[in-house]
């Protein structure tokens, strides 16, 4: 597997409102740790949608890409947006499909037949982890079911539901290895792709 190296695309959150802030085709999801959502709101510098997930300790946010980065959405355009009738969610989700390639992930791992039983999504532009969104996209990597990790931001897993002793181990190596070094962690946990629904906006 060769991962890919890229930069890390801290979120700008500064408000500049922008053409390109504005522009509808350039909104995406991204994960995000639940604690800077909390510990935004308790002390109000935390201002746009969000959601918690089942995932425990992982938030969705959503962000512009603009300038080589990403600026979160806040209620102002949000607003905006819905007063003239955007589903701005389901468009996050068009233009994140828009912008993924086949085959989706960085690099793969295989079985002894030629069968992927991991991808890792690491991509340049750092919507690596936010295309575990992509639930189809995934499901057909994965035909028999798969589970889902997101050790960081810029990083995530999604592995086949059946894995022998070898590939569990590696598995949990690449979560922990990934998690450890990372400056943007999210969560050393192995998930269900349903714990990425959204519950609460």
């Amino acid at each position: 597997m060769q991962p890919l190296v890229h930069p890390k695309g801290e979120p700008c959150e500064s408000p500049s409102w922008g053409p390109e802030v504005r522009d509808i085709g350039r909104i995406v999801p991204v994960f995000v740790p639940a604690s800077l959502v909390e510990t935004g709101l308790e002390t109000g510098t935390w201002t746009g949608p969000f959601s918690i997930l089942p995932a425990g300790g992982v938030a969705i946010a959503w962000a512009v890409l603009v300038d080589g980065g990403i600026r979160f959405v806040l209620h102002e355009l949000q607003r905006e947006w819905e007063a003239g009738d955007i589903d701005w969610r389901t468009r996050s989700i068009q233009n994140l499909r828009a912008l993924t390639s086949e085959p989706l992930g960085a690099g793969a791992l295989f079985r002894d037949n030629g069968e992927i039983w991991l991808i890792s999504l690491m991509d340049p532009d750092g919507l690596g982890t936010s295309r575990l969104l992509l639930t189809a996209e995934v499901a057909r990597v994965f035909p028999n079911g798969y589970r889902v990790a997101l050790p960081e931001r810029n990083r995530a897993f999604a592995f086949s539901r059946e894995l022998d002793a070898e590939e569990a181990a590696t598995v949990e190596n690449l979560i922990q290895r990934s998690y450890a070094t990372s400056e943007w962690r999210l969560s050393p946990k192995i998930f269900e792709p349903d714990d990425l629904v959204i519950t609460t906006v």
